[in-house]
């Protein structure tokens, strides 16, 4: 069977994507504040939510799972045709390749909303983030 430019382009995408990206949200929302009395030691990581950010090709949306509930939240409208997802090493975005519009998508991790659409090059499918 002959697979259209699309298909074989989605079935890529979906093995990218598939593994979807964790993000512990506590981290997100007390990233760079200071430490308090009772917080735990240095190095040791507290016990917190994780999101897990799933994209929709079908739909141009990514979808925030809370990992500790297993419900999804309300799906985050990007661009055209989202491939593949990073988030940034500090947790507080999350950027989405959409090779249908040729833009990049970033997400506030902590409101869920997305920002302003980043034009790129023709048809972006994979997209990475030094730490």
């Amino acid at each position: 069977m002959k697979l259209t430019r699309h298909a074989s382009r989605r079935l890529a995408a979906a093995a990218i994507t598939c593994t979807a990206i964790l993000v512990p949200t506590a981290a997100l929302a007390a990233a760079g504040s200071a430490a308090t009395a009772g917080a735990p030691a240095s190095g040791a990581r507290p016990a917190c939510p994780v999101t897990a950010y799933v994209v929709n090709t079908g739909s141009d949306t990514v979808t925030p799972i809370n990992i500790a509930t297993g419900k999804a939240g309300k799906a985050i409208k990007v661009g055209s045709a989202p491939d593949a997802i990073v988030v940034t090493p500090d947790g507080k975005t999350a950027y989405v390749a959409n090779s249908g519009s040729d833009t990049v998508t970033p997400i506030n991790a902590v409101t869920g909303k997305a920002g302003q659409a980043i034009k790129v090059a023709s048809d972006p499918r994979a997209i990475a983030i030094t730490p």
